[in-house]
């Protein structure tokens, strides 16, 4: 069994008993692997531990029944594998950053994380295979169901509102897409006129061919900004798999904390001359 297949078999277990107990011994028992083995295999694919995996999964369930059903907190908690609603309210604030409560009085479709399948996150592609251009109206769908799958990268986000914006990026040709084997695999959304960069995100089973320097490279010699500077997860967050280490070894540096939809994040500063 390779990599590929053992991730996905592991995906395939939590989500079988997604709203059981699961424990490491049983899984690799079942799996006929070491539990070493099994959680390196899995975070070197995936660039995540598998308890963060799981934690993600089951609360991006509860949001789905906090927008879609009537299903009260508790049990909706307590289904989750949470021991009380207050342990289930303070990990969901920790995704969300919002409590339970508000987010289903909020009623809005946000882009729900949905179970990793190896296929759609891993592409076997090199360097040479890229090649980066500005998006028209007709990627906007390839870009939504990038950034769908780019969803822990993105948190909080609103589809609708999401897609208004994205059409305005690009008509003002300041949306720069990565592309690799006919998938979008890296996006950066420029605003002109703060020379701020948002949505820099790639595919991070590509993130070896350095396709954020490659779109910046375009955006630079395009827009010809002076300084550039984008948000980020603030260090230590849990749900941060590597974004901000990227951003700090092409040369941004860290400048300012910010909230953002009430979300915390900090602001990285690149000095392009």
């Amino acid at each position: 069994m390779n990599n590929s297949q053992l991730v996905a078999s592991v995906t395939d277990y939590v989500e079988a008993h997604l709203q059981e107990r699961m424990t490491l011994d049983e899984l690799a028992k079942q799996l006929h692997y070491s539990k070493y083995y099994l959680l390196h295999e899995f975070k070197e694919t995936t660039r995540q531990s598998l308890y963060n995996y799981i934690k993600r999964r089951r609360l991006n369930e509860a949001a789905k029944a906090l927008l879609y059903s009537d299903q009260k907190i508790l049990e909706l908690a307590l289904e989750q594998g949470y021991q009380s609603q207050q342990a289930f309210t303070k990990a969901f604030e920790e995704l969300f950053k919002l409590s339970p409560n508000r987010f289903r009085q909020q009623k809005k479709e946000f882009l729900i994380e949905e179970p990793f399948l190896v296929s759609d996150y891993l592409l076997w592609a090199e360097s040479r295979d890229v090649f980066i251009r500005r998006g028209k109206l007709k990627d906007q769908e390839k870009i939504l169901d990038f950034v769908c799958l780019m969803r822990g990268a993105l948190p909080y986000l609103e589809q609708q509102r999401y897609l208004q914006a994205l059409g305005s990026f690009i008509r003002e040709g300041n949306c720069y897409l990565a592309w690799a084997k006919e998938r979008v695999v890296g996006l950066l959304l420029f605003e002109s006129q703060t020379e701020k960069i948002e949505n820099f995100i790639v595919l991070p089973a590509c993130w070896e061919l350095e396709i954020e320097i490659k779109l910046l490279a375009k955006l630079i010699d395009e827009k010809n900004p002076q300084v550039l500077h984008t948000t980020t997860f603030r260090p230590s967050d849990k749900l941060d798999i590597g974004y901000r280490q990227r951003l700090l070894t092409i040369g941004f540096v860290p400048s300012q904390k910010l909230i953002e939809s009430r979300y915390p994040t900090e602001k990285m500063v690149l000095s392009v001359f």
